[in-house]
Formats: structure tokens, C-alpha cells, sequence
């Protein structure tokens, strides 16, 4: 589905300089305490690395110092516990690329490694590096991880091409600009108290939401729908929220949360 490419990431400038540390400067963002601590814990005890700061996703989207002394960072993508956007390490990596640019590494870490909503909007966000949560609990994988990066862990396609087109999600699609949009306006409540369908509210809501969005109309059967239509139907902008933001694996769901060697291929 996608044909660009991200850009290749310049590693950061490790040569010796008199008024500066040479160590990598890393930057962990958790909101779980001991998964933040111990990333943390493992990086610092190695001579190679300085750990720069140890937040949580608000603490980092609060952050007030120089990003300048920061070369990369481990971002967590979710955190379930969310009641609206339960991916706020994508809106923590898109302000590290405003404060800090391409120079900067971005690695994602994440339990829901085949969770396409993640995978797309981290990619869009302008995320490096994406590797499951349980390979990162290796010391020097972790270290590795930070200081050679593998070119062959960047954001991957998605693992359910098909699913994001029944969503009506394709290469124009914006995603993250559409729950931005979403959040700006409270259109998921706006659509939990949804009245007449036909008013010309839900027209300009519809309007509005697809000028940032860009969804191709789909049916809830994944088809484009029977009348010629320009803008997704109010149902069709419900599920596709719900998608972009809600942590798959609940009760009754399919879990995500598995190591990338223990799936196969549907």
C-alpha cells in the first residue's frame, strides 16, 4: 500500500570533541514505572551511554529541556489505561520531530507489534525503529538497539493490508491529522449522541472530518458503497476511530501482544 520511503536517519556524532560527552544520549518515555526504570537502569550501567531522561508519555510532551542533548529515544506506543487516544507515544514522537528534527532517533517499543493502527500512525508520526516490547528485556539487544540500530527494523508495513482498506484507509490517508481533528472537535462523542443522520450538521461533520482524514467511502463489509459517494457515512468515521485509537486485545479480541517469532502468517 505504501510507496514512500522514509528518509534514512543520520546517526548521531559520536566523534571525540572537547565540550561534550561522547556517550549516546538516550531518552526513555514510559508510562509504566518499571518498564521505564529498568530500560533506564539497563542503558545507564553501560559507559557507552548516558541516560538524558526517564518520563512518562505527559511527562515527555511537557518536557523542558534541551533537546539538543538528546540523540535518541525508546518511545512506548500505548497505554490502555487512555480513556480517549490510547496511542500517546505517537503525539510524544511527533514533538520530538518538531523540537528535534531528523537528528534524532526514534525507536518505538511496543507490546501490540501487529497492531496496524500503531504501525501507520508511528509511521506517519516520522518513528525510525519498531521493535516488540519482550525483545528489548535482553540487555544487549537494548544496547544494541540504541547504539547500532538495524537498518531492517523500521516501521513495518502493515500486517493487515486488507483491513485498513475496509476502513477506508489508503496512501492519501492521514490518520493522525484525522484524530487530531477528532479529538479538536469531540467527534466521537458528537457521534455517540448522533440525532437525525440527514441534518446538515452531519454533512459539514462529515466534510470537515474527511478534509483532514481523506477516507475512501467503504461499506462495513469492506466495499465501496452501492450509491456514488464523496465522504465516509458517520458510521464509517466511528469505526475507523475507534481503530485508530483503542488498544486491540480485549476481552473477546484478538491479542497483538505476542513475540514477532511466536505468529505466523495468517
Amino acid at each position: 500500500m505504501r510507496t514512500r520511503q522514509m528518509a534514512p536517519t543520520s546517526r548521531p556524532d559520536r566523534s571525540p570533541r572537547a565540550d561534550r560527552d561522547v556517550r549516546v544520549r538516550v531518552m526513555v518515555v514510559d508510562d509504566d514505572d518499571i518498564n521505564r526504570h529498568g530500560m533506564a537502569g539497563l542503558l545507564a550501567s553501560d559507559e557507552r551511554v548516558h541516560v538524558a531522561a526517564a518520563l512518562s508519555h505527559d511527562e515527555a510532551m511537557a518536557w523542558a529541556g534541551d533537546w539538543s542533548l538528546v540523540d535518541a529515544a525508546l518511545v512506548d506506543a500505548a497505554d490502555d489505561r487512555v480513556a480517549t487516544d490510547q496511542f500517546p507515544g505517537v503525539h510524544v514522537v511527533e514533538r520530538l520531530r518538531r523540537e528535534a528534527g531528523r537528528r534524532l532517533t526514534v525507536v518505538v517499543v511496543t507490546g501490540h507489534f501487529f497492531d496496524d493502527a500503531i504501525r501507520r500512525r508511528m509511521w506517519e508520526a516520522g518513528a525510525d525503529f519498531f521493535y516488540h516490547r519482550s525483545e528489548l528485556a535482553d540487555r544487549r539487544v537494548l544496547l544494541r538497539v540504541v547504539l547500532e540500530p538495524e537498518a531492517c527494523r523500521r516501521v513495518p508495513a502493515p500486517h493487515d493490508a486488507e483491513a485498513l482498506i475496509r476502513f477506508g484507509v489508503t496512501e492519501a490517508t492521514r490518520v493522525n491529522r484525522a484524530v487530531a481533528h477528532a479529538a479538536d472537535r469531540d467527534v466521537a462523542r458528537t457521534l455517540a449522541e448522533r440525532g437525525d443522520p440527514r441534518s446538515r450538521r452531519w454533512l459539514r461533520l462529515r466534510r470537515d472530518f474527511n478534509r483532514e482524514a481523506r477516507l475512501t467511502p467503504m461499506t462495513a463489509e469492506g466495499n465501496l458503497p452501492d450509491r456514488n459517494q464523496d465522504l465516509p457515512a458517520l458510521p464509517q468515521i466511528a469505526r475507523f476511530l475507534a481503530w485508530a485509537t483503542r488498544v486491540k486485545g480485549a476481552p473477546g479480541q484478538r491479542r497483538d501482544d505476542q513475540h514477532p517469532l511466536e505468529r505466523t502468517a495468517p
